[in-house]
């Protein structure tokens, strides 16, 4: 987690950041001590295999150049962040009482961030510039966008996003004065990335947090939220990705450019659903200065697709409904029971809507991967049945009483 905020995502030793290293060396600890987990008949694990065999496979319909060097050390590099982070949490947060006290340190953790960003965010300088960071802030329409050790200001304020829901559980279990520093830090780190991918993304979590209480209807807004996606392409005749080209939260946005990339990408899908591909230049007017060969790729779903084909992509949207999956269906389970711990799995299903929402504006080409599937891999050991029933005092319950829950609908339960 310190790795993950504080922390670049250079390489200090030839393929290896600070990241991989301390993954390698928690896994290896994992094995000797036996207590890494996995499961064949999960499915989450399932699809974690199946992307980790169609990465390195895809390395084969790729060339060596000077951009990508080696193909297959590439994508071996793209198995170990994104398995290897899945298992350190599958071996680390095992159990709910593990994931509720990561849940409660890393808004903590972000504070040092945030206070970090808010100087750039003043002076222009990184004080991160040391550990991985950028020399100086980058400026767009005369707004300075702090970045700190990562290596974009929108995934640095992403990061601050996605811990939010966690400072909210650490205010409903009565650590006030805790809660109220994880969302400072939190809203803070967000404020000086001066972005709207991370506004949007705290949109979505305040309004997880706003329909607590109705929860239970989670289904009916999933299927809301798609009819009315068909409504506006036939009314706009484009997609509802169009949407985010109109949302300009802070000025300079590029939300025309994200939603065309989509476009785009669905025109040249020949070219990369297989294995992906080397070359995307031509498919919009701008690109990149640091690869001539690609347009700017802010998209993660298509960002892993162009990497090693649809296959990547298709796993990665079976990472999110999968877990989404477990997390409801455990939560409909603790409802019946009374259990006030099911607000836990809610601000972890929270943070996960986050970085789905955020996935669509920049992809997590540095350490903020750590943070995902690390959310990732603590999943199946919070919504494991049997597990000790903790009544603390300081955990508030809204749980739904009797009397509501005779007016709720059959399928909730």
């Amino acid at each position: 987690m310190v790795a993950g905020c504080q922390i670049g995502n250079v390489e200090f030793l030839p393929q290896f950041t600070t990241a991989r290293i301390l993954i390698v060396i928690g896994l290896a600890r994992a094995v000797a001590g036996g207590f890494l987990k996995w499961d064949k008949n999960s499915r989450l694990d399932q699809f974690m295999l199946l992307f980790s065999v169609v990465a390195v496979v895809s390395s084969i319909g790729h060339t060596a150049d000077f951009y990508f060097p080696s193909p297959f050390k590439a994508r071996v590099g793209l198995v170990i962040n994104v398995l290897g982070t899945y298992l350190f949490a599958r071996a680390y947060l095992p159990d709910f009482e593990s994931f509720r006290r990561y849940a409660f340190i890393l808004p903590i953790i972000i504070l040092p961030l945030a206070v970090g960003l808010s100087i750039e965010n003043r002076t222009r300088k990184n004080v991160y510039r040391s550990l991985g960071g950028s020399t100086e802030a980058a400026v767009r329409e005369e707004r300075v966008r702090a970045q700190g050790p990562f290596r974009h200001p929108i995934l640095a304020g992403t990061c601050g996003a996605t811990a939010l829901p966690f400072a909210y559980l650490l205010w409903r279990s009565r650590r006030r004065v805790a809660g109220v520093l994880g969302f400072t830090a939190c809203f803070g780190v967000v404020l000086a990335s001066s972005s709207s991918g991370p506004l949007a993304a705290v949109a979505v979590t305040m309004a997880a947090i706003f329909m607590w209480r109705w929860r239970y209807l989670v289904p009916h807004l999933v299927w809301t939220a798609v009819i009315l996606g068909f409504v506006y392409n036939i009314a706009k005749g484009r997609g509802p990705w169009y949407i985010m080209a109109s949302l300009d939260l802070v000025g300079g946005s590029t939300g025309w450019h994200r939603a065309k990339l989509i476009d785009q990408g669905f025109k040249y899908l020949g070219e990369w659903w297989l294995w992906g591909t080397d070359y995307t230049r031509h498919w919009m007017s701008s690109g990149v200065r640091w690869n001539p060969n690609m347009v700017d790729l802010t998209n993660y779903y298509l960002h892993l697709g162009v990497t090693g084909g649809l296959g990547l992509s298709l796993c990665l949207i079976a990472f999110i409904v999968v877990s989404f999956r477990m997390l409801l269906r455990r939560m409909r389970e603790m409802r019946s029971d009374g259990d006030p711990r099911e607000i836990t799995l809610w601000c972890a299903a929270a943070a996960l809507a986050a970085h789905a929402v955020s996935f669509i504006s920049i992809s997590y080409f540095d350490q903020m991967y750590v943070f995902f599937y690390s959310l990732l891999g603590a999943i199946p050991g919070l919504v494991a049945v049997g597990q000790k029933v903790v009544t603390e005092p300081e955990i508030v319950s809204d749980s739904i009483d009797d009397s509501e829950r005779t007016q709720t609908p059959v399928w909730s339960h």
